[in-house]
């Protein structure tokens, strides 16, 4: 009979039936279970193609042909992830992030109402931004992701870095063949800044630093960064020759890359992050893989700046040259450290619960109005000054701890020494470095202003839901 258990007994004892066994609570860790759900909007698929949304727009911007609709391209990628915020059924797991992000984004709400907001479709649309980037953090983790679509996700980001990195090499190698259309942005700063962005390559051309699949010089940088980054986690988890031969190809022009950007902020981040990697290997006993990975990137490193200053001329040379002619702090302070010494001694001070919405970035620049002298538009060259533009002191204290929660739970995910077989240890020591690098960048460019905010929120939300995921179909299994 269905539901009921006999009990075995004793010669001649009476028969026992046990009572129906009860399915054992859920912990409380684990995430809602909702009924089982069809459809795209409730696939884990949604987030790899999302991600594929995403790169479909950036790759529009480069269009010649698409110019004149550059504003709604932009909007289509933010837009997105906020009508998924919307349509994407069901309630997720709640990440260690969202109280300070939330906190963080009603008191940028309540800066609508500021006197410094004089457009208010400039600051309805800096609102929606700062929205789309953490929408990440709500909608993907209502979604049942495993590893499978984690490490998918991962590889279309890396191909996609290693992409941008490669066409900014191309964009040195042959000047003007392969230049994307400019920032608005950018071209306003003057001709004066556009020449400070250019150099002089070994064949005597002069050259704007690599812009990659972006449309701001020097913009490749980042796409390096992660095609080493990101690179380095499928060296050390790839199985297949295939996969560890294009990680190795990722790295490589990744650090050429680099090289040619002649970012050194971007560079020292990349070596912390390494080294923090290098670290969590450390701590967990995997020093053979530790070993790999120095050699790999060892080598990379030495080979591809031979190779930057062999196509990049002495501009290349002086440039890294003058990384070890003073301290770092030094390098730091005289180039983005003045930016962010005058965000706390003239801006905060200045603005201590903000400036008013829709003065700066991509808001004011298409939808801003900045007619009134008493207002004028407002730069944020790290992001730092842009948390005091969008909320003063709170969210200057907010946002950085959101990012403190979000890499204090992967730490413990990378410290992991045993799991289901599923390598969540050593993602999450990838991550674990991604993060630190995006905390890094935060002094160098406002980094949660632009798409690559919304995929740190992305990448870690779909860490966060893989793993709930993964210990949710574990616990039901015992």
């Amino acid at each position: 009979m269905l539901g009921r258990r006999y009990v075995r007994r004793a010669p001649g004892a009476p028969l026992e039936v046990a009572p129906p066994q009860q399915p054992r609570p859920p912990s409380k860790d684990a995430p809602p279970v909702t009924a089982s759900r069809t459809g795209l909007l409730s696939s884990n698929r949604l987030v790899p193609l999302f991600i594929g949304v995403l790169v479909a727009c950036q790759l529009a911007l480069l269009v010649e042909a698409i110019a004149p609709l550059r504003v709604l391209v932009r909007i289509l990628a933010f837009g997105l992830s906020l009508a998924l915020l919307v349509l994407v059924p069901g309630r997720g797991a709640r990440h260690p992030a969202v109280p300070f992000v939330v906190g963080s984004l009603a008191i940028t709400t309540l800066n609508f109402f500021h006197p410094g907001t004089v457009s208010p479709m400039a600051g309805a649309v800096q609102l929606g931004i700062q929205l789309s980037i953490i929408a990440p953090l709500f909608w993907v983790t209502r979604l049942s992701i495993d590893s499978r679509v984690f490490r998918l996700t991962l590889t279309l980001l890396f191909l996609f870095n290693m992409a941008s990195a490669s066409v900014g090499v191309l964009q040195v190698y042959f000047p003007g063949r392969f230049q994307p259309a400019m920032s608005a942005a950018v071209q306003a700063q003057g001709d004066s800044y556009l020449r400070s962005l250019e150099f002089e390559t070994a064949s005597g051309a002069r050259v704007f630093r690599p812009m990659g699949l972006t449309d701001i010089p020097g913009g490749a940088a980042t796409g390096g960064f992660y095609a080493v980054l990101l690179g380095s986690g499928f060296l050390l988890s790839s199985r297949k020759g295939l996969s560890r031969a294009l990680s190795v190809v990722g790295i490589l022009v990744g650090l050429l890359c680099l090289y040619l950007c002649q970012v050194r902020a971007i560079a020292l981040t990349l070596g912390v992050c390494l080294a923090a990697m290098a670290g969590m290997l450390v701590l967990t006993g995997r020093v053979a893989r530790l070993a790999k990975l120095m050699a790999v990137v060892g080598m990379a490193s030495v080979f591809a700046f031979g190779w930057a200053v062999a196509v990049g001329g002495d501009a290349v040379q002086k440039r890294w040259d003058s990384l070890f002619e003073a301290k770092p702090e030094e390098v730091y302070h005289s180039n983005r450290g003045r930016f962010l010494e005058g965000t706390f001694e003239y801006f905060l001070p200045e603005y201590p619960l903000g400036a008013g919405l829709g003065r700066y970035g991509m808001a004011n620049a298409y939808f801003g109005d900045n007619s009134d002298p008493a207002q004028p538009p407002l730069w944020a060259e790290i992001q730092w000054t842009a948390w005091v533009y969008d909320g003063g002191i709170v969210v200057v204290v907010l946002y950085p701890l959101a990012l403190l929660a979000t890499m204090a739970w992967v730490l413990q995910m990378a410290r992991r020494r045993h799991d289901s077989g599923d390598e969540f240890w050593l993602w999450g020591s990838v991550i674990f470095a991604y993060n630190l690098g995006a905390l890094a960048l935060t002094f160098s460019y406002p980094f949660f202003m632009s798409q690559v905010g919304m995929e740190f929120w992305l990448l870690n939300a779909a860490l966060f839901g893989a793993w709930t995921h993964a210990k949710t179909l574990h616990a039901h299994r015992r």
